[in-house]
């Protein structure tokens, strides 16, 4: 009996430390936001494909999909740490000044500034969002009906970025200069 307990014990301690490694491993590979906080606003579902298109504005869904808006309240210095989305993410910056940097691409957003107030997230290469001097913004999810929903997945940087700075806009889904006309990310 005695042999069985310890047995038990070793294989427990050992299921600590994989789960251990595990979740150290998720945190490594993954770049959590400082300074960085958002306040769920609503969260919906549409259960239905969705096709509708007014005013020179098209919106189309595969399927059902989950809505969600924040407010994001970016201290001074903070950044939303590297991530992207599944779906699309439409961001408005109410006040202050976001640099997103999408890829390799970066573009600066806020009320006044020569790229506008908004940007569209989208897409699989690592995102950004980071701001100076601190900004609020708010932003509206739609992504692929998931239960529970998924709205953020964690990243790591890019991995290369070229040496020049120019940027790789590849993968960017706003157009060949990686903005959306009103400023694209």
């Amino acid at each position: 009996m005695l042999r069985v307990l310890r047995s038990r014990k070793k294989w427990s301690v050992a299921l600590v430390g994989v789960a251990a490694i595990g979740t150290f491993a998720a945190v490594a590979l993954g770049s959590l936001g400082i300074g960085f906080t958002p306040t769920n606003l609503v969260t919906g579902s549409l259960p239905n494909r969705v096709e509708a298109e007014s005013d020179q504005v098209k919106l189309q869904t595969e399927g059902s999909t989950d809505v969600r808006v924040q407010k994001i309240v970016i201290n001074p210095g903070g950044t939303s740490g590297w991530h992207h989305h599944p779906g699309v993410v439409i961001v408005t910056v109410a006040s202050g000044a976001v640099t997103f940097t999408h890829g390799c691409s970066s573009a600066t957003y806020g009320p006044g500034l020569p790229d506008g107030s908004v940007f569209v997230e989208s897409g699989d290469a690592p995102a950004q969002a980071a701001s100076v001097d601190g900004a609020i913004v708010f932003a509206t999810f739609v992504a692929p009906h998931a239960d529970p929903p998924v709205f953020r997945i964690e990243d790591a940087g890019p991995a290369s970025c070229p040496a020049d700075g120019d940027g790789d806009h590849s993968g960017d889904s706003h157009g060949g200069d990686g903005h959306n006309g009103a400023g694209g990310n």
